[in-house]
């Protein structure tokens, strides 16, 4: 989810070498120290190979399983193939530490499997007991030895079921990181220690980094801090504080805002190739042959008549969102060799979002299942594509 404040600007929501084995995201880190290499780009990338239609859905929100099997059976009819879905650490460890409640879960994955999709798990959202201040639900534990100890026993428990994890979500924005600054390092550390707990568990699990919200930043009142740093600074602090260790697949939030996707980017710009920023700080650390994973990706098809000041996301027609969206993947998966996944933001809610606020207009598919000119969009394109070419 992005948010976008008048104040901060800040949208939210969004040369190494590797040994390859199991599903590709274990690897003996074979990077010469000092100055990084340049990227030997004729390398094919890992985690590339790959389906690229995903989206993201809110099936822990619904209630009915009718409306969990319909909103699965459509989103296979239109070609996904992967979901991003939140998993709560609050609701799967409630009360207290190691007392797990894993039913709910289980039956989604179970549903996921059965329409045969590949899950990436969002893994965020404390339990009470795990903060002394509760004031924001998706702020951080105040031990991280405990989220980390999360991370292993979802892992251990989905072990052969669920293969790509993202650490936590746009740790560079308030209110995901907490009633404080944000805290490059204070993140790096956390996927540290979720990621050696996750490959303790299970040596072939993908780690993806939490995306970071695409943000210009807002200053916090400390000197030198900020309530939200613009994503560009924060992957480098990110990366002097020894990130690349520690993750498979950067996760990265794209969104089109008013743009089209062919659109260049600029430091001073919000638009869909802004990931190319992100990717030449990962190539100037000697990252080259790590994936980018799209979390949330789309463009926003708010009514004309949709009051200025609710417009966060900017807009464009439902003709151009759709036509966007495809153009979108089409454009990255020919000339960024790095692109894996690209999941739209969002398939469909579950009636919690009113059409008085913009980011009703991302759907694919309506509360009632009416599909969107986007759903029909994406169906026409994945229906000429061979599943052999995955």
């Amino acid at each position: 989810m992005i948010r976008l404040s008048p104040l901060s600007r800040t949208v939210s929501v969004l040369g190494i070498l590797f040994l390859l084995i199991g599903s590709g995201c274990s690897r003996l880190d074979l990077r010469p120290k000092g100055e990084a290499p340049s990227c030997p780009h004729e390398t094919p990338v890992p985690n590339t190979d790959v389906n690229p239609y995903g989206a993201n859905f809110f099936l822990e929100q619904e209630v009915e399983e009718w409306k969990q099997r319909k909103t699965l059976l459509m989103a296979r009819e239109a070609g996904l193939r992967w979901a991003r879905q939140q998993f709560l650490w609050a609701e799967i460890e409630p009360q207290h530490k190691g007392e797990f409640v894993w039913e709910k879960y289980d039956h989604l994955v179970d549903l996921y499997e059965e329409y045969g999709f590949q899950i990436i798990a969002r893994l965020d959202w404390p339990p009470h007991w795990s903060r002394r201040d509760n004031s924001l639900p998706n702020a951080p534990p105040d031990d991280l030895r405990d989220y980390a100890d999360f991370v292993y026993a979802f892992v251990d428990h989905y072990r052969g079921r669920i293969n790509y994890i993202e650490i936590w979500n746009e740790p560079n924005i308030w209110p995901e990181w907490g009633n404080r600054p944000v805290d490059p390092e204070g993140y790096v550390e956390m996927l540290r220690m979720a990621y050696l707990r996750a490959k303790e568990a299970n040596p072939d699990i993908c780690v993806q980094s939490a995306p970071l919200a695409i943000t210009f930043g807002q200053e916090h009142p400390t000197p030198g801090k900020w309530i939200s740093m613009n994503e560009l600074q924060f992957l480098e602090e990110m990366y002097k504080a020894g990130a690349g260790e520690y993750f498979d697949i950067l996760s990265s939030n794209a969104f089109g805002m008013g743009s089209p996707p062919e659109e260049t980017p600029r430091e001073d710009l919000l638009n869909f190739s802004r990931v190319l920023l992100l990717r030449e700080i990962m190539e100037r650390y000697g990252d080259c042959n790590k994936a980018i994973w799209f979390s949330e990706y789309g463009w926003n098809a708010a009514p004309a008549d949709f009051p200025p000041e609710r417009l966060v996301w900017q807009r464009v027609s439902e003709e151009e969102q759709a036509a966007y969206t495809v153009r979108g993947i089409e454009f990255a998966r020919a000339h960024w060799p790095w692109a894996g996944v690209f999941n739209i933001w969002y398939f469909r809610q579950v009636g919690n979002i009113p059409a008085e606020r913009a980011d009703y207009y991302f759907r694919m598919v309506d509360v009632d299942f009416t599909p969107r000119l986007l759903y029909e969009a994406v169906r026409e394109v994945t229906t000429k594509q061979s599943p052999s070419t995955w």
